[in-house]
């Protein structure tokens, strides 16, 4: 048993996830990290944690940061507002994507993580990127981060993972 999701990563063949006593998921480390049952263990597991965007889906897209991405039509028809999941290292640096506004920058010798808000107005989102140790990103600069869609983990607004 332990609160240290690195350790129970590290030295468990199969890892339950609680919360409030429930169990959340139990699988093999790799299963938790590429296809978590639900929200809560999707920003439980891994660190930095999964980017998580709460959007509506309009005409079989949803837009995370004025950048607009086509759903599968399964997950489009499931419903009108989604919570889309994405991890930090799966995010790139790009000349079109997630507009996003750098907060802070987090230099940690090969990694670099970038700390920001996406560009959405009225309601920007949280948003972590991880970039290769070096990059020259300021506080304040403005950037776009390009994903792939087959990337992406799809949630329902009450937290299940849509397939």
């Amino acid at each position: 048993v332990t609160h240290d999701q690195v350790e129970a990563m590290t030295m468990g063949d199969r890892v339950a996830v609680l919360r409030d006593g429930v169990l959340q998921q139990c699988a093999p480390p790799r299963e938790l990290y590429r296809k978590p049952a639900n929200v809560f263990v999707a920003g439980f597991i891994g660190s930095p944690a999964m980017n998580l965007f709460t959007v509506p889906v309009v005409d079989g897209a949803v837009s995370v940061g004025g950048y607009a991405l086509t759903l599968p039509p399964e997950i489009s028809a499931a419903a009108a507002e989604l919570t889309v999941g994405i991890r930090p290292e799966q995010l790139q640096i790009a000349d079109r994507g997630i507009g996003v506004e750098v907060e802070f920058v987090e230099e940690l010798g090969a990694d670099t993580y970038l700390y920001g808000r996406t560009v959405d107005r009225p309601a920007p989102q949280s948003v972590v990127a991880r970039a290769p140790g070096g990059t020259e990103i300021q506080r304040g600069s403005r950037l776009s981060l390009h994903l792939d869609v087959a990337d992406l983990h799809f949630f329902t607004t009450d937290g299940a993972r849509l397939s």
